[in-house]
């Protein structure tokens, strides 16, 4: 009996310490939620944008793997994921469907906010950086689709650095140095956009525009999940034509 007390004492005590450790940590203000009736998806938009990121951040380091950002090896290692890397066609199937799908939940969730007047209410913080949070995650998506270095990417990043180079005053500064001084330059510095400086930079805007409480409706985070995986099974993304700098 003695030793069954102490015992519950002891796990009593565990617990408490658990508790006091993360009480001011993020871990407390999350909340998840099982349904109890039909709740609408529309104030669950940033919440889904979240969830999408977390999935491209675990398909996305399972990807850097086996990508080499070279600018004669790039397109031959998406191919080679694509086509010899065991669940390596699924993981590039789901990391691509779940970027679009990051970028429509993100200007989904701004719409809404926005003509449902969310934004009037004294969160200026939160509605600055909800379009800040926006726009990276549109470069995020375009850095990414530009890194396979195809025929289609190259046409792409043609038209993003002429657009770059317009931009008064600053626009020739602008484009060297997103898009540095030739193909080797670019894809060097875009993959670091893409993996490393965007997002550090979407990670540190979440954490000032995640309100008090952050709450995952179950049932929504295991349907956008869901309708992600099966996008990727059944909707195979090409890998487009490699691009070869020396034909004109």
């Amino acid at each position: 009996m003695g030793a069954s007390l102490t015992y519950e004492n002891s796990l009593t005590r565990f617990f408490r310490w658990m508790y006091a450790g993360v009480e001011r940590t993020i871990f407390m203000g999350m909340k998840f939620t099982l349904p109890g009736r039909f709740v609408s998806p529309l104030g669950f938009l940033g919440m889904l944008t979240f969830v999408v990121f977390i999935i491209l951040g675990i398909t996305g380091a399972l990807l850097m793997l086996w990508y080499e950002p070279i600018l004669d090896r790039a397109w031959d290692s998406v191919k080679n994921i694509n086509d010899t890397i065991p669940y390596g066609f699924h993981i590039r199937n789901i990391h691509y469907h779940a970027s679009n799908g990051m970028v429509m939940l993100a200007i989904l969730h701004m719409y809404y906010q926005y003509f449902s007047g969310r934004y009037k209410i004294r969160n200026e913080i939160l509605w600055v950086t909800g379009i800040i949070l926006g726009v990276l995650s549109i470069l995020e998506a375009f850095t990414g689709y530009d890194i396979i270095f195809s025929e289609r990417a190259e046409l792409a990043i043609s038209i993003a650095a002429s657009l770059t180079n317009s931009i008064p005053i600053m626009g020739p500064q602008m484009r060297d140095a997103f898009f540095g001084a030739g193909f080797h330059d670019f894809i060097l510095r875009f993959y670091v956009f893409h993996v490393f400086m965007l997002p550090i930079a979407l990670l540190g805007l979440m954490v000032v525009h995640f309100p008090r409480f952050l709450v995952f409706y179950v049932p929504m985070v295991m349907d956008i999940t869901g309708a992600i995986m099966l996008t990727g099974g059944v909707f195979p993304v090409s890998t487009g034509l490699k691009f070869d700098p020396n034909i004109p």
